[in-house]
C-alpha cells in the first residue's frame, strides 16, 4: 500500500450518518455534484459498511450529524462498534486512508458536532490522513454559513488526491457560481402571494442588482417514472384524513434484515389514547399506549427497558399531499398510478430512500405520503433547482436570488418562515417541477422518536408514550408594513401556523375511535439512558430532572424502581425528581403517578416547580423552573454528586432546558468549591490533563473546569442526558 500523501486514487466515497436528513441530503448533493465533476464516486450510509468495503477505502468524505446529547445517528450505531473495535489497539489501522469531514451539529447542545470530532480524532489515532480540515456547521446560526464555503473548498482539494477526468474545474466552478440576473428597468414588486401560508419575502434590493454570486450548481435529474399498470391505490385526492397507517411497503420493513433483530420494525396497535392536560392548557398532551402483540413484536420482548425509546414511521398530512398534487397539476389517476423508478445515468445512484421505488411498485400520492418530508427547512439546492421549472423569469430571477450570496438575508426570512414545500410552490406560482424532480430533491421523512414512560417490571406487553400535539404560530416580521416616514417604527407582526408531522397524526387516530396499527422500531439507545437494577447500586442515589414530557422516561425508572423494592429487602435509596410544568391546574403530568410514587416511598423526595403559576409557587414555596430548583438546593446536590456518587438524568428540551440546567449544575460545582476548596484539586486530578489551562490554580474553580467536571461525569456515565430540540 502506498504511502497517503504519494499516489492520486481513482475511486472517492462520500459516506453519511444523518438522523432527520439534513446530512444525508447535503452528502447526495457532494456526491451529485462529484460525478459531475468528474470524479467516480460511491455515495452509502454508514451503517452499510460490510457492502462498501470500508476498511478499503483509501479517499472518503463523511457528512455526520451528532443527535440527543453528543450522539452518533441511529444509521451509524454499528459503524462506530466496529470503527472502535479496529482502531483500539491498532494505531496504523487506517493509516491507507485519506478523509475530510463536514460535522452538522447545533451550539445549543453542550457536545456540538461531537459525532464529527470523535471520528476525526479517532481516525486521525489510528493513522489515517485530513487531507482538507474539517468543517463544523451550527444549524443554531444557520448549516449553509459553513456547509457552503466548505463544499466550494473541497474540489480543489479532493483534486490533488483523487483523479478527475473532467478539465479546468476551478474555471467551471467558477463561470457556474456567476449567473447574470439582469433587471428590468422597472423596479420588481415584492412577493406577497395572498395564500393560506403566505411567505412576506422582500426582493426590492434585487433591483440595484446586475448580476448575483455564489448561486449553487444546478443539479441535473437522476431519476424518471415508468408506469407499470392501470391498478389504482388509495385515493386522498379530497384532502380527507386517511387513517391509513402504514406505508403500503410496511411488509419489506418487516422483514429487513438488522443486525440486532430487536430494532426491526413491526406493527403495534394503539389500545388507548387519552388527553392528560385540561383543555384550558397552552399545550395539548396525549397518553397513549401501543400493544406489543405476540405475533408481530416477539423480537422485542425482554429486549427493551425503561429508559428507552422507539421510532415511529408517520405519514404527511394527507391534505398536504393532495394541494401539492393538484398544484402540480397531476390528474388524480396518474397520482394514483403504481409506477417505477429508474436512474437516468448509470453513474449517479438514486438517494436512498427511494431505492426501493425501482424493484418494487408505488405510486407518487404514496411517495409524496410517506417517503418524502414535505415540511422541511429549504436548502439552497432545492431552491436552485426549482428555479429551473419556473415558466415566468420573475420567479426564476427570485429563486436564483435566494440561492445568492446577496440574497442570504431574503433566504434566512424563508427559513423563519418554515415553509412546506407546498408554500414554496405557492409563493413562486409559475415553479411547476415534474413529480419524478420534486421527490428526488426533497429530503426523506424521518420516523419520530419518543420516549417509553413505562417499564416492563409493570407491563412487557405495551409501550406507553407522553405527547404535546405540536401546534404552533411563528410571528414573523412583516416587511412591507414600515412606511417611508415610520423607518423606526417597530413592523407589524404576521402570525403563520405550522403543525407537527407526527402527533397530531396519532391525535386523528385517536379520535378515530378504532384500534390503528402503525409502524415502529425501537431505536438503539446509544447513551445508555437507562437506571441501573437496584442489585446493582443498592444505595446509590438518583435525581432525575424532566420538566414537561420530559418527566415520562421517569415514570418508567420509577415503575421499575417500584417492582425492584417489592422483591428486595433493603431500605429504598434515596431518589430525587424535578419537575415543572405552567400551571399546577392545567398541565401538571402524571400527577397522580408521581404522588403515589411518593406515598410508596419509591420516590424520596419531589421538587415542582410552575412557570406561569405564581399562586402555586407561593403557596408550595415553589421555584419557577427547574434549574431554580436546582440552585436553591446546591448543597445537597452538590453533596449528592460529589461526595455520594450519584446519578443524574435529564431529560427534554436541549435549547432551553437542557441548556439551562448544564449551566446550573456548573454554577452549583463552583459554588460547592468555594465553601470546600480542599475538594478542588482532587476534581482538577480527575480531569484529563489535555483539558486543564496551563495558568492552573489549584485554590479556586472555573466555570471552564466545572463544566469539564461535568463532561468527565457524563463520560463516567454519571451524568447522562437525553434531549431533543
Amino acid at each position: 500500500m502506498p504511502h497517503t500523501s504519494n499516489y492520486i486514487d481513482s475511486q472517492v466515497a462520500i459516506l453519511y450518518a444523518s438522523q432527520t436528513g439534513n446530512a444525508e441530503s447535503i452528502s447526495y448533493n457532494i456526491y451529485e455534484d462529484a460525478v459531475k465533476r468528474g470524479f467516480s464516486a460511491s455515495w452509502h450510509v454508514l451503517d452499510d459498511y460490510e457492502k462498501f468495503k470500508f476498511n478499503e477505502l483509501r479517499t472518503v468524505v463523511f457528512v455526520v450529524s451528532t443527535t440527543g446529547d453528543g450522539d452518533p445517528p441511529d444509521n451509524s450505531a454499528r459503524f462506530w462498534r466496529v470503527l472502535r473495535k479496529a482502531t483500539r489497539s491498532n494505531t496504523s489501522a487506517y493509516s491507507h486512508l485519506r478523509f475530510t469531514i463536514l460535522g452538522l451539529g447545533d451550539t445549543n447542545y453542550s457536545n456540538f458536532c461531537n459525532t464529527a470530532q470523535r471520528l476525526d480524532k479517532q481516525l486521525l489515532a489510528a493513522g489515517a490522513t485530513a487531507f482538507y480540515p474539517k468543517g463544523l456547521a451550527d444549524d443554531a446560526t444557520g448549516l449553509e454559513e459553513t456547509v457552503e464555503p466548505w463544499i466550494d473548498g473541497l474540489w480543489p482539494a479532493l483534486a490533488q488526491v483523487a483523479q478527475c477526468s473532467q478539465q479546468d474545474v476551478d474555471q467551471a466552478t467558477d463561470q457556474l457560481s456567476k449567473l447574470d440576473v439582469s433587471t428590468d428597468a422597472q423596479e420588481p414588486e415584492a412577493t406577497k402571494v395572498q395564500i393560506s401560508q403566505p411567505l412576506l419575502l422582500d426582493f426590492q434590493h434585487m433591483a440595484q442588482l446586475t448580476s448575483i454570486t455564489g448561486v449553487p450548481r444546478a443539479s441535473a435529474p437522476v431519476c424518471s417514472v415508468v408506469y407499470v399498470d392501470e391498478k389504482s391505490p388509495r385515493d386522498i385526492s379530497s384532502g380527507a384524513v386517511d387513517m391509513v397507517s402504514c406505508p403500503p411497503w410496511y411488509k419489506d420493513l418487516l422483514n429487513s434484515n438488522c443486525n440486532d433483530p430487536s430494532l426491526t420494525p413491526f406493527i403495534s396497535t394503539i389500545v388507548s389514547a387519552k388527553q392528560i392536560t385540561a383543555p384550558e392548557a397552552l399545550k395539548r398532551t396525549l397518553v397513549m399506549d401501543l400493544e406489543l402483540s405476540d405475533t408481530d413484536s416477539q423480537h422485542v420482548k425482554g429486549c427493551w427497558r425503561a429508559g428507552d425509546a422507539f421510532n415511529i414511521y408517520a405519514p404527511n398530512d394527507t391534505a398536504l399531499v393532495a394541494a401539492i398534487i393538484a398544484k402540480l397539476g397531476i390528474k388524480a389517476h396518474d397520482a394514483q398510478r403504481p409506477l417505477h423508478l429508474e436512474k437516468k445515468d448509470a453513474k449517479m445512484e438514486l438517494p436512498a430512500h427511494l431505492r426501493r421505488f425501482t424493484t418494487a411498485a408505488a405510486s407518487i400520492q404514496d411517495i409524496l405520503l410517506w417517503s418524502v418530508d414535505l415540511s422541511s427547512l429549504p436548502r439552497k439546492p432545492l431552491l436552485r433547482a426549482l428555479a429551473e421549472y419556473c415558466s415566468e423569469n420573475s420567479d426564476r430571477q427570485r429563486l436564483l436570488y435566494l440561492c445568492s450570496k446577496q440574497g442570504l438575508k431574503t433566504f434566512e426570512a424563508l427559513r423563519a418562515h418554515m415553509p412546506t414545500i407546498l408554500d414554496l410552490l405557492h409563493a413562486f406560482p409559475s415553479c411547476t417541477p415534474p413529480p419524478e424532480r420534486l421527490i428526488e430533491l426533497l429530503p426523506p421523512l424521518a420516523p419520530r422518536s419518543y420516549s417509553i414512560c413505562n417499564a416492563p417490571q409493570m407491563d412487557a406487553t405495551k409501550w406507553r408514550i407522553a405527547f404535546n400535539v405540536v401546534e404552533y404560530e411563528l410571528e414573523i416580521e412583516d416587511p412591507f408594513s414600515r412606511s417611508e416616514d415610520s423607518s423606526s417604527a417597530a413592523p407589524a407582526l404576521h402570525r403563520v401556523s405550522r403543525r407537527g408531522v407526527c402527533t397530531p397524526w396519532l391525535e386523528q387516530l385517536a379520535k378515530s375511535g378504532s384500534k390503528s396499527r402503525i409502524l415502529v422500531a425501537k431505536r438503539p439507545n446509544l447513551n445508555a439512558f437507562h437506571l441501573p437494577a437496584l442489585a446493582d447500586i443498592p444505595q446509590r442515589p438518583v435525581l432525575m430532572v424532566g420538566p414537561g414530557t420530559g418527566v415520562a422516561p421517569f415514570i418508567g425508572f420509577l415503575e421499575q424502581r417500584f417492582k425492584e423494592l417489592q422483591q428486595s429487602a433493603d431500605a429504598a435509596p434515596f431518589t430525587w425528581l424535578f419537575f415543572g410544568c405552567r400551571s399546577s391546574v392545567l398541565d401538571y403530568l402524571f400527577k397522580a403517578d408521581i404522588q403515589q410514587f411518593v406515598d410508596n416511598k419509591t420516590l424520596s423526595r419531589l421538587s415542582v416547580c410552575f412557570s406561569r403559576d405564581s399562586d402555586a409557587r407561593a403557596q408550595l414555596a415553589a421555584e419557577k423552573y427547574v434549574q431554580d430548583a436546582m440552585l436553591k438546593h446546591a448543597d445537597e446536590i452538590a453533596d449528592l454528586m460529589l461526595n455520594q456518587n450519584a446519578l443524574l438524568f435529564v431529560c427534554g428540551d436541549a435549547k432551553g432546558m437542557g441548556k439551562d440546567v448544564n449551566d446550573a449544575l456548573a454554577t452549583i460545582v463552583c459554588m460547592y468549591a468555594a465553601k470546600h476548596p480542599h475538594i478542588i484539586p482532587s476534581l482538577l486530578e480527575s480531569l484529563p490533563k489535555s483539558k486543564l489551562p496551563v495558568d492552573l490554580d489549584a485554590s479556586q474553580l472555573s466555570k471552564a473546569q466545572a463544566l469539564q467536571v461535568l463532561m468527565q461525569w457524563s463520560v463516567q456515565k454519571r451524568y447522562v442526558r437525553d434531549l431533543w430540540a
